[in-house]
């Protein structure tokens, strides 16, 4: 579809799935870093805002961004943190910029005090070519340790190739959500273009099934992570006519990982990973299962023998180390809290206290075998 085609049609399933991770992974994450003491500044970037909605009205991502931090003006004016949004399209910039306004308009006359926006100063509006424009401010990026930084990255064609990555997993204290149209590049592998993003050479699409495509491609950016390098990757899949594209996400702290985690298993309460039954689970869904063990989903069969062999194998030695192994492997931190407590009253491990999310928050327990 030509882009220039796009916002003029009513969104698809796709593009919904894509726009609810967007946005439910804000309302998780912007509160935290709006009432954190550590950072000084919020950063948000919307790097392909498009038109900020569509012909229809309905919102992009620009505009759930702009919608999702209203209710905290009061509290923004408050503790006086400035908020940073910086939009950018280099096709869509006047349409964009006309869209913005007006919901600006709209939004004070229906509010009493000050805006905390001022266009020019931390409401920016760019026409950017994002491959000159990302080097161009990464410097500054870089030096502003403590500023909160939450990347939105959807464009209509792969940009992330190994530099960027690289770029993006070493930004202090940002999180990133990128869009991928993944079964492009499992269609046409050998196209010389691909090779400048991603090696295909180290991807092997024929042994795995069309619907797991943005899956193997989200585990091989995961091998581009120093291993000396504590970094959490994600990934949801999306199931586009008879496409399967997805989002990349990334993030260097147990938290954003936790908030990323939550919003998937949310829209997919079996695997976490898909607006699709990318598993085929016979539980999908709630759809018949005559049998307990079948209402397991094969991800948390796998995911449960893999934890206690770590544990056997003293892989695993903490409570801490249990939950990042959950959410490095796209759990959340209860199905390791659970594993814990079957462990626990097997009586194959000392008795821990255990919990289901902010591990950031506590000190490491020793998972002591019997």
């Amino acid at each position: 579809m030509a882009k220039k085609d796009f916002h003029h049609l009513k969104f698809d399933k796709g593009t919904r799935s894509k726009l609810e991770v967007f946005k439910e992974y804000f309302k998780e994450s912007f509160p935290v870093f709006l009432h954190s003491s550590f950072f000084e500044e919020i950063f948000i970037y919307d790097f392909f805002a498009g038109q900020g909605l569509n012909g229809n009205g309905e919102y992009g991502t620009t505009f759930n961004i702009l919608n999702e931090i209203k209710p905290y003006c009061d509290e923004i004016r408050r503790c006086k943190k400035t908020i940073y949004i910086i939009l950018n399209d280099n096709q869509e910039s006047e349409v964009l910029r006309l869209n913005v306004l007006d919901f600006f308009e709209t939004c004070k006359s229906k509010c009493k005090g000050k805006c905390v926006f001022t266009e020019g100063e931390n409401l920016i509006i760019k026409a950017e070519n994002f491959e000159t424009y990302f080097p161009n401010i990464y410097p500054a990026m870089l030096k502003r340790k403590k500023a909160a930084k939450i990347l939105y990255l959807d464009p209509f064609k792969f940009i992330i190739n190994s530099d960027l990555f690289q770029k993006l997993i070493n930004l202090p204290s940002a999180d990133f959500i990128c869009f991928m149209p993944s079964s492009f590049l499992r269609r046409f592998p050998k196209e010389p273009a691909f090779n400048k993003y991603i090696d295909t050479r180290e991807i092997d699409f024929e042994v795995s099934k069309p619907a797991h495509c943005h899956r193997v491609i989200a585990d091989y950016f995961k091998t581009r992570v120093p291993p000396n390098k504590e970094y959490f990757m994600g990934c949801f899949s999306i199931k586009k006519d008879s496409g399967y594209n997805g989002l990349l996400f990334g993030t260097n702290h147990t938290l954003g990982a936790e908030k990323f985690q939550k919003v998937c298993w949310k829209i997919d309460n079996v695997t976490g990973e898909a607006d699709y039954n990318i598993d085929r689970e016979l539980s999908y869904h709630q759809q018949g299962v005559l049998f307990e063990e079948a209402k397991i989903p094969q991800k948390i069969k796998q995911f449960n023998f893999d934890l206690e062999e770590g544990i056997k194998a003293k892989r695993i030695e903490t409570d801490i180390d249990a939950y990042k192994f959950a959410l490095t492997n796209r759990c959340l931190v209860k199905h390791a809290a659970e594993k814990l407590k079957e462990l626990m009253k097997k009586g194959k491990i000392e008795e821990i206290k255990t919990i289901n999310n902010d591990i950031h928050k506590i000190e490491a327990t020793t998972i002591k075998l019997i």
